[in-house]
């Protein structure tokens, strides 16, 4: 009689050790999809980012962005300088924020991969332009930020 006592706790044990186990990984993942939801952006088409996109959580979702939303990157300056930018892809220099993340032509640059400045100027104007502002206002809320923080801006005509 008490061995089946003994028997019956221990798969009674056993089955709440599971639940609480099976508990902890759904909360867990849970957890996880919400702290890098941002950075599960949907890339439009069929497009592969580089290996150097996923150098950071930060870097990958800029990257997502620039692909996703060419029309922010392309309405905002840069202030990282690299309107002095000069190669065989941008003979001219970066003209826009979007050309740290990709050429006027929709090919990949390393640039933002390896900037903090354009890394954070992309996702502060994402942010914005989630909420709901115009390209004209994050235009005004990036120059007013980083005008005169650090290089002159890429010469970029207001949207």
């Amino acid at each position: 009689m008490v061995k089946k006592r003994k028997i019956k706790k221990n798969k009674k044990k056993q089955k709440n050790t599971s639940l609480l186990l099976l508990s902890v990984v759904i909360i867990a993942g849970a957890g996880i999809y919400f702290l890098l939801g941002d950075s599960n952006e949907e890339l439009p088409g069929n497009i592969r980012l580089p290996d150097y996109a996923y150098k950071s959580e930060r870097v990958l979702t800029a990257y997502k962005v620039a692909v996703a939303y060419p029309e922010i990157g392309k309405a905002v300056p840069c202030y990282c300088g690299c309107r002095d930018v000069r190669n065989a892809q941008f003979p001219t220099g970066h003209k826009n924020l979007y050309n740290c993340f990709m050429d006027d032509l929709g090919r990949f640059t390393s640039h933002g991969a390896n900037c903090f400045i354009c890394v954070d100027e992309m996702l502060e104007s994402y942010e914005m332009y989630k909420k709901g502002y115009s390209l004209r206002e994050i235009r005004a809320a990036i120059d007013g930020k980083y005008a005169g923080r650090y290089a002159d801006p890429t010469p970029t005509p207001w949207p």
